[in-house]
């Protein structure tokens, strides 16, 4: 949020709650940070205001969003997240959640809501779709059709299964029906990217397939769409806001007990998200990876195994500034073509430096020992650049 307030100004979203501009052309091309409304709004400088924006996530939102426009002077793209699927699993009679604090309350009035308080576009509080739950899609596609404005994005917070080749034709043919743009999140424990062998392919073919697509609260997956032709893209500051899980089950941990918990942190050359503390025991007793971003200025990668708020901040910083520095590169290609082919390019450079950096660390190639690569980004790598 580099851009700078002038308090004679109003923030753009807070000068008209016209629901007749268009939300499209304000969020084409952009990839947002997702963040949580549970913490204080503040800059982050290494956004780039023609390529970015935020998205707060949570109970308190809206308020939030609120307090980033009036009280911090933000200025930029704004999407207010107030995750009903959190809570709330969609059916083919009540497909979104209205407001639970106003008696009779309607879809719209959550809409105008997000708009009084800041947002530059409207996101629906469509309720969690389980997998296979046909009659909650279409219920979506029903009640959205409905909606009279141009200022709404439809949140389709889907369980990953959907993805499957057994559902992506009736998810992809829903979605073609749908008017308005759309904004995918997805559920399931961990990586939902990794939950399937064709889940990365199809949710490529989604987006190539139906138009004014946007995927929300994700990882690198965003970069995936977006070069793929996505309206727009959201990744989560912290592990939790890329992805999502059911209202009826507790997030799942990586390791046992309690404790500190320490950042994940974004490797540069890697592509990849890795923990602070995985860090520290892997380059234990050699010289770390470095990172040449505005955060890091050439410093090692294993420097994040620290509890604190300010480690924390200063790899949320270093995270958001690598994956901006590809956003802006990603944009100097012409859409189409030439911008997968520098995409698959760029993630095959990466799987080729994980045995490299594995050498380098004097780890094995035994499943177990050092940098593995992600399924996704060998999918990225060597699924093929469709015209």
């Amino acid at each position: 949020m580099s851009n700078a307030h002038d308090p004679r100004r109003r923030p753009p979203a807070l000068k008209t709650l016209d629901h007749t501009v268009a939300a499209v052309p304000l969020l084409q091309g952009r990839v947002l940070l997702h963040e949580h409304a549970r913490n204080i709004p503040r800059p982050r400088l290494t956004l780039d205001d023609e390529l970015s924006g935020v998205v707060l996530t949570g109970a308190n939102a809206d308020a939030r969003a609120f307090q980033l426009r009036t009280a911090v002077g933000y200025e930029g793209t704004l999407l207010i997240d107030s995750a009903a699927y959190s809570t709330y699993t969609a059916t083919a009679e009540e497909p979104f959640m209205a407001p639970p604090d106003e008696l009779f309350a309607t879809v719209d009035d959550s809409l105008n809501f997000q708009k009084a308080r800041g947002a530059t576009a409207a996101l629906t509080p469509t309720g969690y779709i389980p997998p296979a739950s046909s009659r909650a899609l279409k219920a979506v596609m029903r009640d959205a059709n409905r909606i009279e404005r141009a200022d709404t994005l439809v949140s389709l917070p889907i369980d990953v299964a959907w993805l499957n080749r057994e559902n992506i034709g009736q998810l992809i043919a829903v979605c073609a029906k749908i008017r308005h743009p759309k904004a995918v999140i997805l559920f399931r424990q961990f990586d939902p990217l990794e939950q399937a062998k064709d889940v990365p392919a199809n949710l490529r073919r989604l987006f190539t397939e139906v138009e004014h697509m946007a995927l929300l609260r994700t990882d690198l997956a965003a970069l995936d769409v977006l070069a793929h032709g996505a309206l727009c893209a959201g990744i989560g500051v912290q592990s939790s806001l890329r992805h999502a899980i059911p209202p009826d089950e507790k997030a799942q941990i990586g390791k046992r007990g309690g404790g500190p918990t320490y950042p994940h942190v974004l490797m540069p050359q890697l592509m990849c998200f890795k923990g602070a503390e995985s860090l520290s025991n892997l380059y234990a007793n050699v010289d770390p990876a470095t990172c040449d971003c505005e955060e890091c200025d050439g410093r090692g990668l294993d420097r994040f195994f620290l509890p604190d708020g300010d480690t924390r901040r200063e790899a949320d910083n270093h995270t958001i500034a690598t994956w901006s520095g590809w956003v802006s590169e990603m944009a100097s290609y012409r859409a189409g073509t030439e911008r997968k082919t520098w995409w698959r390019n760029k993630c095959t450079a990466a799987v080729d430096r994980y045995a490299l950096e594995n050498q380098r660390i004097g780890q094995g190639a035994s499943s177990r020992s050092g940098f593995q690569v992600p399924p996704p980004l060998k999918a990225w790598a060597t699924l093929p650049v469709a015209p």
